[in-house]
């Protein structure tokens, strides 16, 4: 039963895109890994093929006996690699310590040099590194090194060297290591929480400059991009089949400030914004201007039911009949629309979140009905329907924790740690997994971007990290689900390449 619920949830969600935050990010510091795969070959440099900017790294802790990933920010130089190791030997913050995690490499250990040549990364530490270890500690010691370097594309494995020479055989634990080690040498020491199994793709050039704001819908067949520059929409559509980008008409009249949501009802794309309502046909590739709202207000979350879309704002709310091109009032709702509410449609009501609070409203009987509170307040939130439980993940703070609401039971359960709170993220739900990818997370001294996406299984209540994306961290991009792949495009600041993800199996 839950994976026809699951299957029909997919449909909903393909047809019906709910509700997506739409909010400039110009501000934001986007933050993350050098991207790709592979190996490279250099100078002696270390060309880690990261752009000149502020990015996050992967420096690798311990805890409970494996390897245990934490984020470090670095100012921008083309010496990524020593940045890393300088960060892995300065050992885990006091939050982290707290946390659990722990270093096994020797206070004092200094690089003296590291070079990257042929997909190895030859590095000399001081011998401080090798002293006082038996063979699991050091294998954890060396694994620290190794998996902090291989996170770069041009490096597949380490060689260590000590005081200038060469290791053969680490005396401490008598582990021989006369040749270049990568991760695999260490499965064994991995985190639990293995990535989910799948590629990366990047994305063609498209035909948009970069947007303050952007919000995407799936058709079926091609995703819509629709963002805001100044007082200017642009849309554009990808279509996976050609791997290319259209430019779109643009909407007839200009972008007012405020928020603005989107929707997709099975053959238009439905814009409503702070005093504006058109929407978009693709087999015309023509705007219509069609009634308009009886409120003035921009949606906070809008959703397509199947029948009409409908909008909760702050003066209540309205719903609109395309096909007849008429618009209803929704009463007023128990709790207040807030800018960073959050909601989904789940196939019989729409369940909105503000702050703590909830609601649910049903067209049927045209009635609101209070729910219980969330265990903690979420504003900024995502949520999604998954087809049993309305999942509710991130928010401005990027907490860790997430909560699911069973209308069935009425109730919300709390989900497992995501590992890394997320803020700003696109969220998608895949028919078996919720998918979500970018925004920030917590490192010391503030937020910055992740160098992964995550994906939660909610029936085995767990997260894993997606493989890197062929892109640099990012606010608030944009994203959807084709029902093979996550698309995700654009984000703040000032962002415009995309890249598709498809899960294994």
């Amino acid at each position: 039963m839950r994976k026809l619920l699951a299957l029909t949830a997919l449909v909903v969600v393909a047809a019906a895109a709910g509700y997506f935050l739409a909010r400039g990010s110009e501000h934001a510091v986007s933050l993350g890994p050098p991207p790709g795969s592979g190996t490279g070959r250099s100078t002696g440099a270390q060309q880690t093929g990261a752009p000149a900017a502020a990015r996050t790294i992967q420096v690798w802790f311990a805890r409970d006996g494996r390897l245990a990933e934490a984020l470090r920010t670095y100012k921008p130089t083309r010496k990524v690699a020593t940045a890393a190791l300088d960060a892995l030997l300065a050992g885990p913050v006091s939050a982290e310590r707290a946390a659990g995690l722990s270093s096994q490499i020797p206070s004092g250990t200094r690089l003296l040099g590291i070079t990257i040549e042929n997909g190895v990364a030859n590095v000399d530490l001081s011998s401080d590194y090798e002293s006082g270890a038996d063979a699991r500690t050091l294998q954890l010691r060396l694994a620290q090194v190794v998996y902090t370097l291989t996170q770069f594309p041009t490096v597949s494995s380490v060689r260590f060297s000590v005081e200038g020479t060469p290791v053969n055989v680490f005396s401490s634990g008598g582990i021989v290591l006369d040749h270049p080690v990568g991760r695999s040498a260490y499965s064994s020491l991995a985190p639990q929480a293995q990535p989910l199994a799948g590629s990366w793709r990047a994305l063609p050039p498209a035909p948009l400059q970069p947007l303050a704001s952007r919000l995407s819908v799936w058709t079926g067949h091609e995703l819509l991009v629709l963002g805001r520059l100044g007082g200017e929409f642009s849309l554009a559509s990808y279509d996976p089949r050609t791997d290319s980008w259209r430019l779109l008409a643009s909407p007839p009249r200009p972008a007012r400030a405020g928020p603005y949501r989107i929707a997709w009802t099975g053959r238009a794309l439905l814009l409503w914004g702070l005093g504006v309502f058109d929407w978009y046909s693709p087999r015309s590739g023509r705007w219509h201007t069609p009634a308009q709202p009886p409120t003035a207000a921009a949606p906070v979350v809008a959703a397509w039911t199947g029948n009409e879309l409908l909008g909760w704002t702050g003066s209540g709310g309205a719903a609109y009949d395309q096909d007849a091109d008429t618009w209803r009032a929704l009463p007023p709702a128990p709790v207040p629309a807030r800018p960073l509410s959050t909601g989904a449609w789940t196939g019989r009501e729409l369940v909105v979140v503000s702050g703590a609070r909830a609601a649910a409203y049903r067209p049927g009987t045209d009635r609101w009905r209070r729910l219980p509170n969330l265990p903690a307040a979420r504003p900024g939130a995502r949520a999604v329907w998954d087809g049993n439980e309305v999942l509710v993940v991130g928010g401005s703070d990027a907490p860790q924790v997430g909560y699911g609401y069973d209308p069935d039971a009425n109730r919300w359960r709390t989900l497992s740690p995501m590992g890394s709170g997320r803020a700003h993220s696109a969220v998608v739900w895949s028919g078996r997994r919720l998918l979500l990818w970018g925004g920030l997370t917590r490192v010391p001294g503030g937020l910055a971007s992740p160098p992964n996406g995550l994906a939660y299984d909610p029936l085995g209540d767990v997260w894993r990290p997606l493989p890197q994306a062929p892109l640099r961290g990012r606010n608030d991009p944009a994203g959807a689900w084709t029902g093979r792949s996550l698309i995700v495009w654009g984000g703040g600041p000032g962002l415009e390449d995309g890249a598709a993800f498809t899960p294994s199996g």
